[in-house]
């Protein structure tokens, strides 16, 4: 069987919402993929959603799933703690492996995951899924056009008023998490940024992160799991809001703001400024575009196609796509990803020492 008629055979670790309402319809749309399994340490709960989802195998134990399943591709959607070793042993079965971000909570760690796909010929991808939204698109294509002219800043931003997801649960409890807003929404923010400025190589990064609503039980989210509504007994010792300003190499900066939860009203957007024109690039449905033309401040409210199918869907698609050896099919490259976890793990450093971290 040729690469381009094989059919995919996929199981999933974690059995959260984002595999109920992204991963497993989104697998499940395509026609060369099969979801033969899922996995959970809470056998009832992957029991009751492969159920509904129609997965046949049902397991508890990853390990135990990847050997008697061999699956072509793994997805690891479980606490960020865990995105490692399950993607060193998903890789290690011969898997190309989805994980969801952030793929690892050091740079270092990141590295060696992408350092062992490459020593087995296998293919590990990101999650990193807002680059695929209609104003993305449409932004990138007016880049690769030059309307920007060169870039020399960017200001990416996603604050939520009100968004701690899975209160009580491992999304704030720093041991399973790692962190916060910044290691949940912030990765999306960056990409967003870093998608349209090229990837530029930093150069410093300056951090900070706050924690200042969610340990009293304030912005809570309305999803996520085991969400405790009392502050009694809960642990929340990860961050809910941090920004960063960031130095690239070539000369770019970026200003960086996120939160969980914070007393200003919501914002998703990033926002894009060139020698030639600048942009505001919503994160669902608008594309704004400035320059000067004939010597006049012109601003264009540029046409923004409806989206189809979900951005993680896109991402699916086009990993499978790649796999299926098609070249045009986008994903998240180790360069793209490395260089996100970099700045990351920076900016949580910078955080924590109080200083300038240099690169």
């Amino acid at each position: 069987m040729s690469e381009s008629t094989k059919k995919w055979r996929v199981a999933v670790i974690g059995a959260g919402t984002i595999v109920k309402y992204a991963h497993a319809p989104g697998f499940q749309r395509l026609p060369n993929v099969e979801l033969v399994a899922l996995c959970d340490v809470n056998e009832p709960r992957a029991a009751q959603l492969a159920q509904e989802l129609c997965i046949p195998q049902v397991f508890a134990d990853y390990q135990v799933m990847l050997a008697k399943v061999q699956p072509d591709i793994v997805v690891v959607a479980t606490p960020n703690i865990f995105h490692k070793p399950m993607t060193e042993a998903a890789l290690q079965a011969g898997a190309h492996v989805l994980c969801e971000k952030p793929l690892a909570l050091t740079y270092a760690d990141a590295k060696a995951l992408f350092d062992q796909a490459a020593e087995q010929h296998r293919v590990l991808t990101v999650g990193t899924h807002f680059r695929f939204t209609p104003p993305m698109r449409a932004a990138k294509a007016h880049v690769d056009g030059g309307f920007f002219g060169k870039i020399y800043a960017a200001r990416s931003v996603w604050m939520r008023r009100n968004g701690i997801p899975g209160f009580g649960s491992w999304f704030t409890n720093r041991e399973l998490a790692g962190g916060g807003s910044l290691l949940d929404i912030g990765v999306h923010t960056l990409d967003r940024a870093l998608y349209l400025m090229g990837y530029p190589q930093p150069m410093t990064v300056s951090g900070a992160a706050f924690a200042e609503l969610g340990p009293r039980g304030m912005g809570l989210g309305g999803w996520g799991s085991d969400i405790n509504r009392s502050t009694a007994g809960v642990r929340f010792d990860v961050d809910d809001m941090a920004w960063a300003f960031v130095r690239f190499v070539n000369g770019q900066v970026l200003q960086f703001q996120v939160s969980w939860a914070s007393h200003f009203p919501e914002a998703f957007h990033t926002e894009i400024f060139g020698t030639e024109g600048g942009a505001y690039v919503s994160s669902r449905d608008k594309l704004e575009l400035y320059t000067t033309l004939n010597g006049q401040e012109v601003t264009v409210q540029s046409p923004v196609q409806e989206a189809k199918v979900s951005s993680y869907f896109q991402l699916i698609e086009n990993f499978v796509r790649h796999l299926d050896g098609d070249p045009s099919a986008e994903i998240v490259t180790r360069d793209q990803a490395l260089l996100s976890v970099q700045i990351v793990d920076a900016i949580g450093r910078s955080a924590v020492e109080g200083r300038e971290v240099v690169l």
